[in-house]
This record gives C-alpha cells, structure tokens and sequence, in this order.
C-alpha cells in the first residue's frame, strides 16, 4: 500500500512539474498564428515515454527494480539551428512551458530531415513500458497477446502490413468485446470514409482526413465552431495513428467538403457543421495479425452506393483513450 501511494504521488508530481505552468487555451479561443507560417503544417506528433521521478528529482523504480514510465504526447519541430526537438503537448496539441514560459521539450525518438515534407526515423532510443496482455482478443478461447502501448516496437521493426500481406500473413480469426467491435464499427462508420482507399506506407488522404478529422472533433464536446489547429491535426494523429501530412496546408483545396476551412492567420480551424452518417458497418471478422498489435478487420457496408465491403487494418493502441484503435489502412471494394 505504501508503495502506490509514493507511486501515485510521483505520478501527481511529474504531472504537476510538467504541466505546472501549461496555458489552458479554452474551448472558445484560437491560438496565434504558428511560427514560421504554414511551414509548421508539416510537423510531426507522436507519444513519448519518459521516467518517472520523484519530489527529489529521483528516479521511481518497481519492486524489480525498473524505472516506471509514463506516456506523455509531443510535436516534433525543428529548431532555428535544423535540429529536431519534441514539444510536449497537452491534450488540446498546446505546448506545455515551464514556470518560466518556455516550451517543455524532451529528448526525441525521431529525427526530422532538414529537407521539407522528409521525414528520417532512428532506433528508438526512449525506454518503453514493459508490453502487458489486455483481454481486448481470444484465439480459440486463449488470450492473444496485445501490448497496451501504440511504442512497443522501435520504429525500425515497427511495420504496418499492407492489406494484401495482412491477408497471407494472418493469424486466425480473434474474438474482441461488444465494446471494442462497436468502437471499430463506430470509426468505420465516419461520414464518407469510403472516399478513398489507402496504405500506411502511402500517407492518409487528404480528403477522406477531413472527414475523420469533423467526427473526431465532433466528439471532443466544445461549444464552438472555432477549433485550434492543434487539436484537429492532435485528433487526426489519433485516429489514424500516423501525421497527415501537410493536412493544413492542403485541406482547403483538396478535401471534398466545404465544412472544415483552415485559417492560417489564426493557426485554427472552423467547422460550419457536422456530418450525418451515412455507410452502416457490419462486422464479419478479425484477424490477428501480430507484429504491433494489428488486426485485419473484414467487414460488410451498406449505404455507400455500389460499396458493399470493406477490409482494414487496425491497431490496438492508448493514443485514444476512449477509442484504443487506430485505422492504418483500408480498402473499399463492390
């Protein structure tokens, strides 16, 4: 009992020491305009793990002796000198500054090119947590193991299987909870995903992300129709588990809704009005991928014109915490 206590007070402490001095921008406000104009469209964001440390600075360790880590989310930028920095983020993709007002950074697990639109990774050099097994699936009723955490596999040998290698390469069929399949049916079921098809290794379509990015807005509850850029492109980091990139710059002119508008004076976004549903997903089966946590999902659509299925690959991961999946790649067929 002791020991969760100090735990949970190292945990209270390194959230109040990181976000001691973290502005809340509100649900009605928009952020100034971004440094260096629409170039920062092109910055990447991901979740980091960093130590957890006590009142004294000191490292908190388990009973085997293991430092504990804790998730924190971060926007990778580079510097006025080409170098690349993580900027820690709160939940709205505001920076968070220290008591001083400068913006918290921490070591970085990727290396941006200085070349625009590039993108280089390196070892992961940040410890992970150690993986955990959830319950989410069963195999011929034996639990398949599914780490909790998007980072369990340093990005060298994390690779998202196309469709067609999802297909040769499956595990057997898993069974996932009523509340996991709804949550999978509820994200396939974003207004006019259908669009367009995708893989991971060929980046989010612009088109069929504005689409995701006025659902996943629609959820955050606010009472406005002026959202700060951070939070869409934060939210669409989410659900796709990957940066769209050049979202801003670019969804003005090559989405195919009028709803979602970029203001790049004002670094924001404005949603004239949400989208009803329109496709209806039925869910036929899962399959167990493996690698990091990914599942090809076969499933029936009805309500998209001549579309009547549709194959996906998921990934179970906390970058959510309400929904625990992203959608890495799809392929909408007759």
């Amino acid at each position: 009992m002791k020991r969760a206590i100090v735990i949970l007070i190292a945990l209270a402490v390194l959230v109040s020491s990181v976000f001691v001095a973290c502005k809340n921008s509100g649900n009605t406000e928009t952020t100034a305009p971004a440094e260096g104009g629409l170039e920062s469209a092109d910055n990447e964001y991901g979740i980091q793990y960093a130590d957890v440390t006590d009142a004294n600075g000191e490292k908190v360790t388990d009973k085997n002796g293991e430092v504990l880590t804790t998730e924190i989310n971060v926007r990778y930028e580079l510097d006025e000198n080409g170098k690349t920095i993580a900027v820690v983020i709160d939940e709205n993709g505001e920076p968070v500054t220290d008591k001083n007002g400068n913006p918290v950074t921490v070591k970085p697990d990727i290396e941006l090119s200085t070349k625009k639109n590039k993108t280089t990774q390196k070892e992961e050099t940040t410890k992970p947590t150690k993986p955990t097994k959830s319950t989410t699936a069963t195999t011929n009723g034996k639990e398949a193991t599914t780490e909790k955490e998007l980072t369990t596999l340093p990005y060298t040998k994390d690779k998202v299987p196309t469709i067609a290698d999802a297909e040769k390469n499956s595990k057997g069929t898993v069974e996932f909870s009523s509340k996991d399949q709804q949550t999978i049916k509820n994200m396939l079921e974003v207004p006019y995903l259908y669009k367009a098809n995708y893989e991971n290794a060929k980046g989010v379509p612009i088109n069929i992300a504005a689409h995701a990015a006025l659902w996943m807005a629609r959820r955050e509850g606010f009472s406005t129709n002026s959202y700060a850029s951070g939070t869409i492109v934060l939210d669409l980091f989410k659900y796709f588990g990957q940066t769209v990139v050049n979202f801003k710059t670019k969804v003005n002119n090559d989405s195919d809704n009028d709803n979602l508008v970029y203001n790049a004076a004002s670094d924001s976004f404005t949603i004239s009005q949400f989208e009803s549903k329109k496709q209806d997903i039925q869910i036929q089966k899962i399959e167990f991928i493996g690698n990091n946590n990914y599942y090809l999902v076969t499933a029936k659509v009805t309500g998209a014109g001549d579309i009547s299925k549709v194959k996906a690959i998921v990934q179970k991961n906390q970058l959510d915490a309400t929904l625990g999946f992203s959608i890495k790649a799809l392929k909408w067929s007759k």
